[in-house]
């Protein structure tokens, strides 16, 4: 029956409550204020995408003014008052738009995979800090066991003394070795405080314990490109077109443009021609083409330096994956030492208890010395906080595993 873990540092206790690993992982995503800035940058790459998909429409433009000339004259009136709307659209930009699209949605996928990328370590993080709990916890119950087990036979010792059968010495060994316990103790006291703190910091809660999961155990897991190949190959794309972009300056360029203007005139002195002169409405239509002749390679430079930063990235990329499958790799055989571990973890505990069990028979009837109990005590600690240390090794080298796979881990904790 899975049980929740319970921690002595009593203060931390107040108010707090028990939390299983996908509760912690969520908590530490809505709190973590880098997950939120990646997630507004997901929103800005957004918001760039609309903003280069408007430049596609038409632009509309309206304009009034009013003038005053003193002294007014036959062509300048003393009042001109105007009220103007431009309508502009580019016909044809060389491409230019269709690549500045182009690389804001490629910024927008790798502003996606940086966030799923943090989101991730979020995960790793969380892990090992749930399972270093269990650690530090199973060593301080070793610890406290054998406190309890020093107490008894300091306590036994004493009797013997009283009665003339044991000798202060003894005691004196006994006592030195309880109190050395003690500040293991208090140790270990300090690390579970310090971790509970650390977790706090990491997703806003008091943690009280721990409701147990583990990961599923790996079975074919198929290998996938991880985030940072994939950031980094976006980013790739997204300069490619940003050259395109500059390419599209050596382009024809053609825009038509309409403009419409309606003036009023006041204070205006008569003309021997009549009101000819000063024209109250206009429409005037344009078409413009345009187009680079020289400007002494400048654009090809500059797309020629986009170009090598690209050619950089992609480098980059592959580097990632070889990097990604390196890890994944290692991933794998320290999944299997680790079994191996274990099973030799576990024999050393069997080991270990049987040697206590037939010693403290021993040491009960006067067989052995106190040296040699304690030696059978102490390895029997460490063999109990081993095992348990391993066993929660296991579950943070799955996680890792299942992220260098190219997987989220958190989708296969159980």
């Amino acid at each position: 029956m899975r049980k929740s873990l319970l921690f002595v540092a009593a203060p931390l206790l107040l108010l707090a409550q028990n939390y299983s690993l996908p509760q912690l992982i969520a908590k530490a995503e809505q709190h973590h204020e880098q997950l939120k800035a990646k997630g507004l940058q997901v929103k800005s790459a957004t918001s760039q995408i609309e903003s280069v998909e408007s430049s596609y429409y038409p632009t509309i433009d309206i304009s009034a003014s009013y003038t005053g000339v003193s002294p007014n004259s036959v062509v300048s009136p003393g009042d001109t008052g105007t009220a103007a709307i431009a309508i502009s659209y580019d016909i044809y930009d060389g491409g230019r738009k269709d690549a500045m699209l182009s690389a804001k949605q490629f910024e927008h996928q790798a502003s996606q995979f940086e966030r799923d990328a943090f989101a991730k370590s979020i995960v790793l993080d969380m892990t090992n800090r749930y399972y270093t709990l269990y650690k530090i916890r199973a060593n301080l119950y070793a610890l406290k066991e054998q406190s309890k087990e020093l107490v008894a036979q300091i306590n036994r010792i004493k009797k013997f003394y009283e009665n003339g059968l044991a000798t202060q010495e003894e005691i004196d060994k006994l006592l030195a070795v309880y109190e050395n316990n003690q500040y293991l103790v208090a140790s270990s006291d300090m690390q579970l405080i310090t971790q509970i703190e650390n977790i706090r910091l990491a997703t806003g809660i008091k943690v009280g314990g721990l409701k147990e999961n583990r990961y599923k155990e790996p079975d074919r897991v198929a290998y996938e490109k991880y985030e940072m190949s994939k950031i980094i190959s976006a980013k790739a794309k997204a300069v490619e077109e940003s050259a395109k972009a500059v390419d599209a300056g050596y382009l024809p360029q053609v825009v038509i443009s309409d403009n419409y203007r309606r003036s009023t005139y006041g204070d205006v002195q008569a003309s021997p021609f009549g009101d000819g002169l000063l024209i109250e409405e206009e429409n005037r239509l344009n078409l413009t083409v345009g187009m680079r002749l020289f400007d002494n390679g400048k654009m090809k430079k500059d797309s020629e330096a986009l170009r090598y930063q690209k050619m950089a990235l992609e480098s980059n990329a592959i580097y990632a994956e070889q990097e990604q499958k390196m890890q994944f790799r290692l991933a794998k055989s320290r999944l299997k030492t680790i079994k191996d571990k274990r099973k030799s973890t576990q024999s050393a505990l069997r080991a270990s208890k049987s040697t206590y069990d037939a010693i403290v028979i021993k040491f009960d009837a006067g067989a052995v010395d106190n040296i040699t109990y304690l030696d059978a005590l102490n390895k029997l600690t460490l063999a109990e906080a081993r095992d348990k240390e391993t066993l929660y090794d296991y579950e943070i080298a799955k996680s890792i595993y299942y992220y260098y796979a190219g997987k989220n881990p958190k989708e296969f904790i159980r």
